[in-house]
């Protein structure tokens, strides 16, 4: 082999060797893992409400909320609501009336339901309007049929 590619292939063979090793073993780590040091609200939240019990149910509660009202997705949202339940029924515990239920997840089907419940009501009254309408004149004309 020419000395310049012996060269060019020990100089491949210590670099492909080293590029996937860990610097130093014992070394400290320069870079913070992401799984780490930022772990995610979400799992947080996953994770206090795994391990809920009777002692810490209310004060865990009142830390998760904040998260459930501002920042939880509707998906996330819904799925710990269901384990909040599931484990206050399991510890013996209520869920507080009215918990969490003003979160930002779940406004627009909220607004939404109130606009189709108005509109039923208004729906209602105008028919009941036009039913004791309709009454009246029948009781008019048997009035006028009578006389």
């Amino acid at each position: 082999m020419p000395p310049r590619l012996s060269l060019v292939v020990s100089a491949l063979a210590i670099s492909g060797s080293h590029a996937f090793a860990p610097s130093v073993v014992g070394a400290p780590c320069t870079h913070a893992s992401s799984t780490e040091l930022f772990a995610s609200p979400i799992a947080t939240v996953k994770k206090q409400i795994a391990g809920l019990n009777k002692d810490n149910f209310s004060s865990t509660l009142s830390e998760i909320e904040p998260f459930l009202l501002n920042d939880a997705g509707v998906s996330i949202y819904k799925k710990s609501m269901k384990r909040i339940s599931n484990a206050a029924k399991a510890l013996g515990e209520d869920v507080p009336e009215g918990y969490a239920l003003a979160a930002k997840a779940t406004e627009k089907r909220r607004t939404k339901q109130d606009a189709f419940i108005q509109q039923k009501e208004a729906e209602r009254l105008e028919a009941e309007a036009a039913a004791a309408a309709e009454a009246e004149e029948a009781a008019a004309a048997a009035a006028a049929a009578e006389a």
